[in-house]
């Protein structure tokens, strides 16, 4: 792959940089390239900045060795004839189905010139345009040796494909034409794609988890503003934030305000996790942030502390208790159960908001034990279905 581009007009952000869905064209093509299991990824670079460090880390936590060539000559050490190589041209953000699809063996995928040439693709041949994407033998690369210095090697490599008599595959135009494939792409290009690109990594909880559900889909607007962004941790730090509130009113007799914030703390959370998968679509060896990892494991604790500070005080050892097991129940129903209940499980913007008049009624604790009895009767439901 590349990172130079000679179509970009100077002073402006060059293709292989501009961002999609949080990330910059490169990096979805480092997906790819671990996608169909690339164990050394060579980029042809003009400088190691800031953007080719990035896409070095990207790589590693992939798993593969990342090496940026100023020079393309050491890459015909870096790969041997028993080696196949994939090729994809600076700037070009294709349809990762589509290429993984069609590289099980060399191949030089093409789209139809007719409307292709327009938008920038190469020429091939009367006929077709190259898509900017190939898969061909390790030999191909010694014969770049015979090439100029500045040589366009990406070019020669498609030449010397051509000539070795490795395969033309055309792909569906429609890939083109409805946006799922594209060299070079401008801001609109990519603000559209990205928002198709995230309703398609968008699974929002259904509705028989009402909180869980509106909090996921709040997620999923908020990914197409911030995604990428720093602005992107803002709702899981607003949520930890919402966490210490919530404490707080639960420990200076505020019942009905610590319930309030203790839902705003779960809403955020789901929000924030949310935001993050999506960034992470497609990503290989990434994991979820520490913050949202703690958010995630300390929100049943609290809320469980503010049941307790919410409860009688002549109930002594059972206000923390009967919380206890509502939430363990809870996290064991969530791997046993199946279907639309599963997320019910899960839901904990619901059950926040569920104490919220309870408190307000003084029936904190009764509440929570029938929540206790309902979860146990659809444990043992589920059991019997297993069997």
């Amino acid at each position: 792959m590349s990172t130079l581009d000679r179509l970009t007009a100077p002073g402006h952000l060059r293709a292989p940089f501009r961002q999609f869905a949080g990330s910059r064209i490169v990096e979805r093509q480092i997906d790819l390239a671990l996608a169909a299991g690339c164990e050394t990824i060579a980029c042809l670079v003009d400088g190691i900045g800031r953007e080719v460090i990035e896409a070095q880390r990207r790589a590693e936590r992939g798993g593969a060795r990342f090496v940026a060539l100023q020079d393309p000559r050491p890459l015909s050490g870096l790969i041997t004839t028993a080696d196949e190589l994939l090729v994809l041209s600076s700037g070009v953000l294709p349809d990762e189905d589509a290429v993984l699809r069609h590289v099980a063996r060399p191949t030089v995928l093409v789209f139809p010139a007719e409307i292709a040439v327009s938008r920038g693709y190469e020429r091939i041949d009367a006929e077709f345009a190259w898509s900017g994407a190939m898969l061909i033998l390790g030999a191909n690369v010694e014969r770049l040796a015979e090439l100029a210095p500045d040589a366009d090697i990406i070019s020669a490599l498609l030449r010397i494909a051509l000539q070795s008599g490795v395969r033309i595959h055309p792909l569906e135009k429609r890939l083109i034409e409805e946006g799922a494939w594209h060299l070079s792409p401008n801001e609109n290009e990519l603000a559209e794609r990205e928002a198709r690109w995230i309703g398609a990594h968008a699974t929002p909880a259904p509705f028989t988890a009402p909180g869980l559900a509106i909090a996921e889909r709040i997620g999923v607007r908020l990914a197409r503003d911030i995604i990428g962004g720093k602005g992107a941790r803002i709702p899981a730090i607003a949520a930890g934030f919402s966490g210490i509130l919530a404490l707080s009113s639960g420990i200076l007799g505020y019942p009905l305000a610590s319930f309030g914030f203790g839902a705003l703390m779960a809403m955020l959370g789901v929000a924030g996790e949310t935001v993050e998968r999506i960034a992470q679509a497609g990503q290989i060896g990434r994991s979820r942030s520490a913050l949202t990892k703690a958010i995630d494991w300390l929100l049943d604790p609290i809320l469980a502390i503010l049941i307790a500070l919410a409860s009688p005080e002549d109930t002594e050892w059972l206000r923390l208790f009967v919380p206890t097991v509502l939430f363990g129940l809870l996290r064991l129903a969530q791997f046993r159960g199946s279907g639309k209940w599963r997320e019910s499980y899960r839901d904990r913007v619901a059950l926040a908001l569920l104490m919220v008049p309870a408190a307000f009624l003084g029936i904190v604790q009764p509440v929570v034990a029938v929540m206790v009895l309902i979860v146990l009767l659809s444990l043992f439901r589920l059991s019997d279905r297993a069997e």
